[in-house]
């Protein structure tokens, strides 16, 4: 999540008022919207700036007329994530000139100046400290990012687990002790598991061609090869030579990117009912998913290589 959105007004231009709308901070493109009293959707242009930390700072602007009433600017990671919003009202005398506007020019840049002191000092003292990832706007997101460790125990025989994170395909099988929460698909899960809550975690899956990365539930049977489906538990993202696909609840839903993924950001909010998976390479959304989740959920990695010569490790990536 990047900053509140903040709402400014321009001046005249073209006979109307620009207002002008920015928020900064997002660690991905955000959806960006604004609305009329009526909570009509109004058109929207905006500027994308990308900062030296690969954040995104958004910038849009409207013109309208005075008497427009309550006029709002909003934006999120996706239609069914929780959104920022400012509002602004705007009157029949909203911008009329008096005596008092040179006054409060100066008090509100006053103010602007003081906001942006108390910012870099507070910066400069995180820093200091160790701490200024969580306590910046890009903090916002890094509270919730999870640490997220594989289980060994539940890996298939030809999936070698090392450092809990990297999963590494064999073509012959190993020696492995029995286990009940072992699989009979070449998967393995997490040792963590979610039945609440927002969590976002990050996978690099290379180059590999044939893969699966979601969530699954903790019940699902894993003695019997099954579909990857919704029904049978599983939500997952996946690719098959150059397709990537969803596996929906009857079918394959297929996505035409332009460029595959090679990392992953997979971001679960459990009580709202998506999983949202994201390309980091260009910060982009791929595609949101919404299910109403029961029971507990782990991370779930599929590493079942159709061309055995081309196969790189998949792992749990060190985001923070």
């Amino acid at each position: 999540m990047g900053s509140t959105p903040l709402i400014s007004i321009m001046g005249y231009v073209d006979g109307g008022i620009q207002l002008l709308c920015q928020s900064s901070g997002w660690l991905f493109q955000p959806i960006v919207k604004w609305k009329g009293p009526e909570g009509l959707e109004l058109p929207t242009l905006f500027k994308v700036n990308k900062d030296v930390h690969g954040q995104f700072d958004m910038e849009t602007s409207l013109t309208v007329q005075e008497n427009s009433g309550i006029i709002s600017c909003s934006m999120q990671l996706t239609d069914q994530s929780p959104e920022l919003k400012s509002r602004i009202f705007i009157g029949k005398t909203f911008f009329q000139i008096s005596h008092w506007l040179p006054v409060s020019i100066v008090l509100m840049l006053l103010c602007i100046g003081g906001c942006v002191c108390i910012i870099v000092m507070t910066i400069l003292l995180f820093k200091f400290k160790g701490k200024l990832e969580d306590e910046l706007e890009f903090g916002k997101t890094l509270r919730l990012i999870v640490k997220v460790t594989l289980d060994p125990d539940t890996a298939h025989p030809q999936l070698s687990i090392s450092d809990l994170k990297t999963v590494t395909y064999r073509k012959a099988p190993q020696e492995v002790t029995f286990s009940e929460k072992r699989f009979v698909r070449k998967c393995v899960v997490a040792s963590q598991g979610f039945k609440e809550g927002r969590h976002y975690w990050e996978v690099d899956i290379g180059r590999n061609k044939s893969w699966h990365v979601g969530v699954c539930r903790d019940d699902v049977d894993r003695k019997k090869d099954m579909a990857l489906s919704p029904i049978n538990g599983y939500w997952v993202l996946g690719q098959e030579k150059e397709t990537l696909y969803f596996v929906n609840i009857c079918n394959r839903i297929h996505l035409s990117l332009t460029t595959n993924p090679t990392r992953l950001g997979i971001f679960l909010n459990y009580n709202a009912g998506t999983l949202s998976f994201f390309n980091t390479d260009d910060h982009t959304l791929i595609y949101t998913l919404t299910h109403q989740f029961e029971g507990l959920l782990r991370p779930f990695i599929e590493h079942s290589p159709s061309d055995e010569e081309n196969v790189t490790p998949i792992f749990i990536c060190s985001v923070l």
